[in-house]
C-alpha cells in the first residue's frame, strides 16, 4: 500500500481532506458527493452511480483505486484527480458543480501542479496538451479569458487561440487530454456567448430605434416652433404697416 498524505482545505466553509498520491491532489468519492451537495449518507454511492454512468470518460489519470485506512481497517477506495473532480463537476447536476470545477482546478490542480513549474522561466512558459485542458476547463468554469491566461503563465493572445482550437503545439507537448464531453462544453460556452452577444447587438439596435421614433414627436414640436418664429416677423411687420396707415 503506498503512504498518503491528508492535507486539510476548505470548500463552502465545509473542511475537505485531500489525499497526497504520487505528487498529485485526491478527494475520494465521498469527498466530492459532499463537495457536490450529495447528502452525506448519500455522497459515496452517489458520485459512484455518476461515474459509472461516464466510465468511459475517465483516465488513469482522472480516477484509481487505493487501499486506504478508515475506521481502523484498510479498504479500497475510489479516489479522483483534479481532472476526475472536474469532470464529475461537469456530469454533476447540483447547484455548486460550477463552483466545485473551479475550487478543483484551483485547489487541486493549480497547487499541485505548482511546484513543477519552478525550474525555469522556459518551462513555466512551455505550452502543454495539459495546459490546454485546464485552460479549456477553466473556460467552461466561467473565467475569462484574461484570468486563464494569467493562470496558466501565457499571454491573453495565446489563450484566446486555445479557445478558439487553434494553437499550434510543438513538439514535446504531449498527447491531448480533452475529453469529447469538455470540447462539447466548450462549444456549448462558445455558443452561449455568440447568443448573449446578439441578444445585446439586438437591444441597441431597437433601442436605436426607440430613440428615432420617441424623437421624432420633439422633432415635430420643435419644427412647429421653428416655422412660427419664422413667421413671426413678418407678421410683426405686417401689423406696423397697418398701424400707420
Amino acid at each position: 500500500m503506498a503512504e498518503q498524505h491528508l492535507i486539510t482545505a476548505e470548500f463552502f466553509g465545509n473542511p475537505v481532506s485531500i489525499i497526497d498520491h504520487f505528487g498529485k491532489r485526491w478527494l475520494t468519492a465521498e469527498q466530492v458527493g459532499v463537495c457536490l451537495g450529495y447528502g452525506q449518507d448519500n455522497a459515496r454511492k452517489g458520485i459512484g452511480k455518476l461515474y459509472n454512468a461516464h466510465s468511459d470518460e475517465f483516465s488513469d489519470a482522472d480516477t484509481c483505486v487505493v487501499d486506504l485506512a478508515t475506521q481502523g481497517q484498510t479498504r479500497a477506495i475510489r479516489i479522483f484527480s483534479a481532472s476526475g473532480c472536474i469532470k464529475l463537476g461537469f456530469f454533476a447536476n447540483t447547484n455548486r458543480a460550477k463552483q466545485f470545477r473551479t475550487w478543483a482546478a484551483q485547489t487541486l490542480e493549480a497547487a499541485a501542479a505548482a511546484p513543477a513549474a519552478l525550474p525555469s522561466v522556459a518551462a513555466s512558459l512551455k505550452m502543454t496538451r495539459q495546459k490546454e485542458r485546464i485552460a479549456l476547463e477553466m473556460f467552461v468554469a466561467g473565467h475569462d479569458i484574461a484570468s486563464i491566461g494569467k493562470h496558466i503563465g501565457v499571454s491573453r493572445a495565446t489563450a484566446s487561440l486555445l479557445m478558439h482550437g487553434k494553437y499550434q503545439f510543438g513538439p514535446g507537448a504531449g498527447a491531448p487530454e480533452c475529453t469529447p464531453a469538455l470540447i462539447a462544453a466548450v462549444a456549448a460556452r462558445h455558443l452561449a456567448i455568440e447568443q448573449a452577444k446578439m441578444a445585446q447587438a439586438q437591444e441597441r439596435a431597437a433601442q436605436r430605434f426607440l430613440k428615432n421614433a420617441n424623437n421624432q414627436a420633439l422633432a415635430d414640436a420643435l419644427e412647429q416652433i421653428g416655422q412660427h418664429l419664422s413667421q413671426a416677423p413678418a407678421l410683426a411687420l405686417q401689423a406696423q404697416k397697418g398701424g400707420t396707415q
